[in-house]
């Protein structure tokens, strides 16, 4: 008896131990799963948080971050959520904190949606943006009413006549589409065409071949410019020509200011009143030097006047010819009378 009552003992205090250890993990295993190690508290404040629960899931894109904590009623009347956050992860302070549910009946949990902002919360912060969950209770008590409306028109004699032609208008609906869809099929109409005519398929795959083709040549064309190849690439590429324009821009603008002035000879026959009377005035010179030249050709071709008898009359002509010959004779004559004259002077020297 003795030897029993000991192993009993032993057995008894074995099992005790035993129960303490699982007491200890499960107090340790409850405390993870509320108040998760390595985390950090930040607060956030919902109109509602009908069924969020403490230790329910934090997400942010799917992934967990954290889970929830103490969740306590403000003076406001508001729920005041504390969500322990995995310290590896940062919370933006322009953040969204929206309450979900897993599918249409599941478990609520917290969603984090990141903002825009380069700050981040610490310990304690609070989050600005909070989203409560849509009540299921109040989207059935909304709809009752419209359930109730519904029943009560077509319980009426007249709303069941009413649901009769409704459903017959969509059976006639039903066959004007089916027979629209038979034409499609056999490829009549315009519609049916576009589905069923292989040409015009093949119409639009060689325009978009064409397009392909001219988009590649943009390409080329938009390349060789970017290498500066080409006038138009030289045009843009080109910083010589560039400075170039610019000095012939900035002489331009010079003589233009020149012109404007009244400097130089352009400038003075543009802004000097006195010139252009002066060109005017050499115009009608000009021009009554041009009448008197007309005036005098005139006489000549009629023969009036010393030249003009000189190039009409043939009798002055003729007597100016036979001048001529008479000077051409004498001429001829004093040359052979020369050596004679010439030869006598050298021998009267002689003689001396």
């Amino acid at each position: 008896m003795n030897y029993k009552g000991g192993v009993e003992i032993k057995v008894g205090i074995f099992v005790f131990l035993g129960i303490l250890a699982l007491l200890y993990l499960t107090v340790q295993l409850a405390q993870e799963a509320f108040a998760p190690k390595d985390s950090y508290k930040i607060y956030g404040v919902f109109d509602s948080v009908s069924g969020l629960i403490k230790g329910a899931k934090v997400e942010m894109a799917g992934v967990p971050i954290g889970k929830v904590g103490e969740i306590t009623l403000t003076p406001e009347g508001k729920a005041k959520v504390e969500l322990l956050i995995y310290k590896k992860y940062k919370i933006q302070d322009d953040a969204l904190a929206v309450v979900r549910t897993f599918g249409v009946l599941g478990d609520k949990f917290v969603e984090i949606r990141p903002g825009q902002s380069q700050n981040y919360l610490t310990e304690g912060g609070m989050i600005a943006r909070t989203e409560s969950p849509v009540d299921l209770d109040q989207i059935l008590a909304s709809i009752g009413p419209a359930v109730e409306g519904l029943k009560e028109v077509l319980g009426s004699q007249k709303g069941r006549e009413n649901l009769k032609v409704l459903v017959a208008n969509i059976r006639d609906a039903s066959e004007s589409f089916k027979k629209i869809a038979d034409k499609v099929e056999k490829g009549q109409g315009t519609l049916g065409k576009l589905i069923a005519d292989d040409k015009l398929y093949n119409d639009f795959t060689a325009l978009t071949q064409s397009l392909k083709n001219a988009s590649q040549k943009i390409e080329v064309l938009a390349n060789q410019i970017d290498k500066g190849e080409g006038t138009l690439g030289k045009l843009i590429k080109d910083e010589a020509l560039y400075a170039s324009l610019k000095n012939t821009a900035s002489n331009l603008e010079k003589v233009s200011k020149k012109l404007e002035k009244g400097e130089g000879t352009l400038g003075k026959l543009i802004s000097d009143d006195e010139v252009y009377k002066d060109l005017r005035n050499l115009s009608k010179e000009l021009r009554n030097t041009a009448q008197n030249l007309d005036k005098i050709v005139a006489k000549i071709e009629k023969g009036e006047g010393t030249l003009g008898k000189l190039i009409k009359d043939d009798s002055l002509y003729n007597e100016a010819k036979k001048t001529l010959r008479s000077v051409n004779r004498a001429a001829k004559g004093v040359e052979e009378q020369v050596p004679i004259s010439v030869l006598g002077t050298v021998a009267g020297s002689a003689m001396k």
